[in-house]
């Protein structure tokens, strides 16, 4: 399967997991995680508190994905996906929050992979975009998140889950095996 299958079946996914009766299944809930229904801690990234919080994280993910295309592999990808949204669902645990929904863990652990990336392969910006990130991260974890934000999506910034998933971008990209001595101007779209 392709990199832009894979993006195109995330997004059906995404939209499916917006009608109310699957989003209620779906949903990242402390309380009906702890009653059995273990496949919450993955699908909660999937779901989203409004239809603006959805719109915003699927743009997000194009852009990302696109961004830093020479760097995914399908499988790659996939192994990043499911890695990230397991880790988030497991760690919104150790957050105050009862419920969850959003794919923004994600988006934070696909960006830091692509700039580390950047870094690896000495493209310009690399270093400053990670430290904007960084300042980002720590700046939610001092503050609760971006008001504007919440507002926008309904719902408390889960900065625990940017810096989940944020971690796992990272460990992906400093462990991740590449071939060969890749540099930028060698990589292209991988499908």
């Amino acid at each position: 399967m392709s990199v832009s299958r894979i993006l195109v079946l995330l997004v059906v996914i995404t939209l499916f997991a917006q009608v109310p009766v699957v989003h209620q299944a779906l949903v990242w809930d402390r309380l009906d995680i702890h009653a059995g229904q273990w496949w919450r801690i993955v699908t909660g990234n999937l779901t989203h508190t409004n239809a603006i919080h959805m719109m915003m994280n699927l743009a997000a993910l194009f852009v990302l994905v696109w961004l830093h295309r020479a760097y995914y592999s399908s499988r790659a990808l996939i192994m990043m996906l499911a890695s990230m949204m397991l880790v988030i669902g497991l760690v919104m645990f150790l957050s105050p929050f009862d419920w969850y929904a959003g794919l923004s863990g994600v988006l934070h652990g696909l960006f830091v992979f692509g700039v580390v990336r950047d870094i690896q392969n000495k493209v310009p910006l690399g270093w400053l975009m990670l430290m904007g990130v960084a300042i980002k991260l720590v700046y939610e974890a001092y503050t609760g998140g971006d008001s504007m934000t919440a507002a926008l999506i309904e719902a408390g910034v889960a900065y625990q889950a940017h810096w989940a998933g944020a971690a796992v971008g990272l460990i992906f990209a400093l462990v991740w095996k590449q071939s060969g001595s890749e540099n930028i101007q060698d990589l292209g779209p991988r499908t």
